[in-house]
């Protein structure tokens, strides 16, 4: 656990320049341009951008503790965040995921999760080439609360799933038998 943390932390500490990073990140097949997020919703609570070599010394610190992950790490390109605490969900901010989530359609990213509620607004997109995924894109838009994911890199899905449950995040369907 104390791992964990540790490897946040140092992710969040070399993880100043992001306007560099950002930058480095724009010619992969992977990457979402989500325009001026800020003008939108503000100042962010937090935002992380994370490039290649960064992810390549992480991938080095985790292999011993998490190899699945350490490979994971290993063909990342970059990994983008932004969070935005108590934006308001008007309607311009719903056109606005809306209007991205078009783009990411007409570029060819596969929608995999819609939700649309009146208090909430997720999508996640997946970006494939072949078998291999080339990007994760989640964006969810609550009342208070709104967040961007830019995942960017060669991933296995069979190699994902598996770190996936290595945390305990359970994927695919689930049976509601306990209604």
């Amino acid at each position: 656990m104390k791992f964990k943390f540790l490897l946040i932390g140092m992710i969040s500490m070399l993880a100043l320049p992001a306007m560099a990073q950002e930058d480095a990140l724009k010619d992969f097949p992977g990457y979402v341009d989500f325009g001026e997020l800020n003008s939108m919703f503000g100042e962010p609570s937090v935002q992380i951008a994370v490039g290649g070599s960064l992810l390549k010394f992480v991938s080095a610190l985790s292999a011993h503790a998490e190899p699945q992950v350490a490979e994971l790490f290993k063909r990342l390109h970059g990994v983008r965040v932004s969070v935005f605490k108590n934006p308001s969900m008007t309607e311009a901010a719903v056109e606005y995921v809306k209007t991205i989530s078009s783009k990411l359609i007409e570029q060819g990213w596969e929608s995999v999760v819609t939700v649309n509620t009146d208090d909430e607004q997720v999508r996640i997109f997946m970006k494939f080439n072949g078998d291999n995924v080339e990007g994760i894109t989640v964006i969810a838009l609550e009342e208070d609360e709104a967040v961007f994911v830019n995942v960017i890199g060669d991933l296995k899905p069979d190699e994902l799933g598996k770190v996936m449950k290595n945390f305990d995040i359970e994927m695919g369907d689930h049976d509601d038998d306990d209604e």
